[in-house]
């Protein structure tokens, strides 16, 4: 797979829950049957909001890079991120009562975009460089 469309999906994905996060958080959050948000709960979703919305832009100025080694800093740094949101949605699904069952879309997403950044990574010249060379002690 081609790292341009994994950073563009990346970026699609990032501005869509980034824009709903600033602008309707509550909205969002009904549709996976959740409760609405109290007011600093609704400000820290609508910052989260923005973190995504600014992932999204990075993401699809990434995505017009000439050759993917230089940009192993944004694979690392969506790859950190996915695999974080992957243990933090995964933790709060299985041990957390309230969460709806609708969140489980949110632990595949995650997951999936870390396999795939982790794919792009590991693939890289920088990736492929850090990981094959021997070190000394």
């Amino acid at each position: 797979m081609k790292y341009r469309l994994i950073l563009r999906l990346a970026a699609f994905v990032g501005a869509v829950f980034g824009i709903a996060l600033m602008f309707a958080p509550d909205a969002l959050l009904a549709t996976y049957g959740a409760d609405s948000l109290n007011s600093p709960g609704r400000g820290m979703a609508m910052l989260y909001g923005s973190v995504l919305t600014g992932f999204a832009i990075m993401n699809f100025a990434a995505s017009r890079a000439p050759d993917v080694a230089e940009i192993h800093y944004v694979l690392i740094g969506n790859l950190v991120a996915f695999t974080l949101g992957f243990v933090i949605t995964l933790y709060r699904v299985l041990m957390v009562e309230s969460v709806p069952d609708t969140a489980w879309f949110n632990v595949l997403l995650n997951l999936g975009f870390a396999a795939l950044f982790g794919y792009l990574y590991a693939a890289s010249p920088a990736g492929y460089r850090l990981h094959s060379t021997s070190r000394h002690a």
